[in-house]
């Protein structure tokens, strides 16, 4: 979809918001980065440690360190306590200035029924007893679709609510006709007849096949049993199992690959938990070593928490003769089988998390190796260096790391991917640039293009639904526009995502953006922002929303996360209050109309319009509600700047309780304000407080 954007000199008349500080880049240079965590004896991290004490091999060949950074986490950052939904969030927050990150992928592609309630509850326990305050978390299904994130612990009910909807989708054949995954890629590509024959076997003895009907009776001809027509239904049945298994990986690999992109960004270690029962080792697909690469350049360890039966697989449904429509007793050899099936099901997930220097957990008590995840993040080294190797031959590099200090051990990434001089493939038209794709699936925002974003919440629309307006604003500072012919443009990719909390919808909008606006108004948008408004029906409950703005000219990107609440129709409330200083002129015989804005920075003088709704308020019969309205304005201190005395509200023509409240910014006003407003009912007497803070500039 196409958006032209035209900007006129008139809306932009009443801008007063300073322009947004320039961000700056530094250089970029083939600087690589390596997280090390030493442990001592007891397996606790070692502190201490100075730059002298370390030394880097890239493929057996010494390297120096340029830059040296020892990480301690005793606590995490202090974070003050929300009042409520954010109002307005910006990108400002760079990733490596935001505590400690935890990613957590519920695999629920490879997750069974039986395995569902252990895996909510081993997330859940990470979530209430491993994570401290300050401590931020996001959590995503491998099926992709909506994801959430929260911090601690303001957000634990939240993130926990958002667990208790994950539910494990992989359906598991039951009775002695499943083949496994590993025997389907070994027959399916023929790699394995051992497979085949035994499968045939079991086949055979739980009368799935039958003998055919040309052998001959006698007892000695009939120990050689010919089977050879069931051969090709364990074949067949081999080849769906193996593409079912196959479209399994793809998708979770797929979604750890684009997470790991997604974290790139950010700085020193990144903690990211799978959650699954595991999947195969399977060579032929790419994505094993497209993720890999990855991960080592992204400096993303995998961590695989095993979440399958831990009694292991004896006479479990859904395994060779565990069942009760099997009509028979597990033979010896096949119990046998199965445990040694068991565990080459999740060879793929354990060689990916050997591979990016994460770990295993398993076992009954899946906390006790979650603490220890996490406690090794608590310390740890940042070393980086140039290589002496200027190849850019996209060759595997080996890294090896030592401590001079006897007794540790040294977990440090194995090595990395080596840049290339070969081109890019373009990317398809139907699929999203990667960058874009990373900047998307990122719980932080991309601070190249300076953003802040709001939500409005209006009123309930047919079906239940309430209308929803995300209104976001870009620094055009930030852009170096250039004028042409005495205008301004320039377009943009434009990408929104609102995650629903509660049900697993993920609502998506994507235009293009063309922007033209007049020479004299250009300064005037440089500090007010590049408006971007889009409309949603949206259920009550919720959400977070990403917005993503990317410049086609100079691939500047800016995204910005938000999270907002949706009530319920009939509620007692008001609709989002509209604080701006740009006022449309009303149509004919219609009232002028207030431009929703993200900005919440006013000059001093500045005529300040706020303008809502009042909905569910207790009707009187044919006099209907009765409600009165009041404000103040006071500065940071307390100290009172305007109000007003409680003014009862008449209906509009149109049954509406609609408000207007205007108010001019004292002369030499500046520093942070607040609006208070009071709604009381005054039939059921309630009341609502709203309080809108802003910036006044000189």
């Amino acid at each position: 979809m196409r958006t032209r954007l035209l900007i006129a000199a008139g809306l932009l008349a009443a801008a007063s918001h300073g322009s947004a500080q320039q961000p700056t880049f530094p250089s970029r240079v083939d600087l690589v980065t390596v997280d090390v965590v030493v442990f001592d004896r007891q397996g606790n991290p070692v502190e201490g440690l100075t730059r002298e004490d370390f030394t880097i091999r890239e493929d057996g060949q010494p390297q120096a360190v340029s830059t040296f950074e020892a990480v301690s986490l005793q606590t995490s950052a202090p974070v003050p306590q929300r009042q409520g939904r954010q109002r307005i969030s910006t990108n400002a927050e760079t990733p490596d200035a935001a505590g400690r990150w935890f990613f957590v992928v519920f695999d629920d592609v490879n997750i069974t029924q039986f395995a569902t309630a252990r895996a909510r509850e081993a997330v859940v326990q990470f979530i209430e007893r491993v994570l401290r305050p300050g401590d931020r978390v996001m959590i995503a299904p491998a099926s992709g679709g909506s994801n959430w994130t929260g911090e601690l612990p303001q957000d634990r009910e939240d993130l926990k609510a958002y667990v208790q909807r994950l539910q494990g989708e992989r359906r598991m054949e039951s009775g002695p006709g499943r083949i496994w995954d590993h025997e389907a890629i070994g027959i399916a590509l023929g790699r394995d007849p051992q497979a085949q024959a035994q499968v045939v076997r079991r086949y055979f003895e739980n009368d799935i096949i039958v003998e055919s009907a040309a052998t001959p009776q006698d007892p000695e001809s009939r120990r050689n049993v010919d089977v050879s027509p069931g051969i090709a239904l364990v074949q067949s049945k081999a080849r769906q199992t193996y593409t079912e298994a196959r479209s399994r990986m793809q998708m979770s690999l797929g979604t750890l690959e684009r997470l790991a992109a997604a974290l790139s960004a950010a700085r020193g270690r990144k903690t990211l938990l799978f959650f699954s029962e595991g999947f195969i080792m399977d060579t032929s697909l790419p994505n094993f070593r497209t993720l890999l690469q990855t991960a080592r350049n992204a400096n993303v360890a995998v961590h695989f928490v095993d979440v399958s039966n831990p009694a292991g697989p004896a006479g479990q449904p859904g395994l060779p003769g565990g069942s009760a429509e099997s009509g028979r007793a597990v033979e010896d050899r096949d119990a046998t089988i199965a445990l040694a099936m068991m565990a080459r099901e999740s060879e793929g997930i354990r060689s990916i998390a050997s591979d990016t220097g994460g770990s295993v957990v398993s076992g009954t008590n899946l906390l006790t190796g979650l603490t220890r995840i996490v406690s090794e993040g608590r310390a740890y080294y940042l070393l980086g260096y140039s290589p002496a190797n200027p190849r850019r031959d996209g060759r595997f590099r080996r890294i090896d790391v030592a401590v001079s200090r006897p007794g540790v051990t040294v977990r440090a990434r194995g090595g990395y991917f080596a840049p290339s001089n070969e081109r890019d493939r373009p990317v398809a038209s139907d699929k999203l640039d990667p960058e874009v794709r990373a900047a998307l699936d990122a719980p932080f925002g991309t601070p190249g293009l300076p953003m802040r974003l709001t939500s409005y919440v209006f009123e309930p629309q047919a079906g239940g639904k309430v209308q929803t307006l995300l209104v976001a604003e870009a620094d055009a500072s930030a852009l170096r526009l250039q004028p042409r012919n005495g205008r301004y443009t320039a377009t943009f990719d434009s990408y929104v995502l609102v995650h629903d909390r509660s049900r697993d919808s993920l609502e998506r909008n994507e235009r293009l953006v063309e922007l033209d606006i007049p020479a004299d108004a250009f300064a005037r948008l440089a500090q007010t922002g590049i408006p971007l408004q889009r409309e949603f029906q949206l259920e009550p409950g919720r959400y977070q929303a990403t917005v993503l703005l990317r410049d086609k000219a100079s691939g500047i990107i800016g995204s910005v996360r938000h999270e907002f609440d949706v009530p319920s129709p009939g509620e007692f409330r008001i609709t989002t209050p509209v604080v701006t200083d740009t006022v449309l002129p009303g149509a004919a015989g219609q009232a002028p109309r207030p431009v929703p804005i993200a900005r919440r920075t006013f000059r001093a003088g500045t005529r300040i319009a706020t303008a809502f709704d009042i909905l569910g308020a207790t009707g009187n019969g044919a006099a209907g509600p009765q409600v009165s309205v009041a404000y103040t304005l006071r500065r940071a201190d307390g100290t009172q700047v305007a109000a007003s005395k409680p003014q009862p509200l008449t209906p509009n023509a149109g049954g509406r309780l609609s408000v207007a409240i205007g108010v001019t910014l004292p002369e030499g006003a500046s520093g942070e304000h607040e609006l208070h407003v009071s709604v009381r009912d005054e039939i059921a007497v309630r009341v609502i407080e709203h309080v809108e803070p802003m910036v006044v500039s000189p």
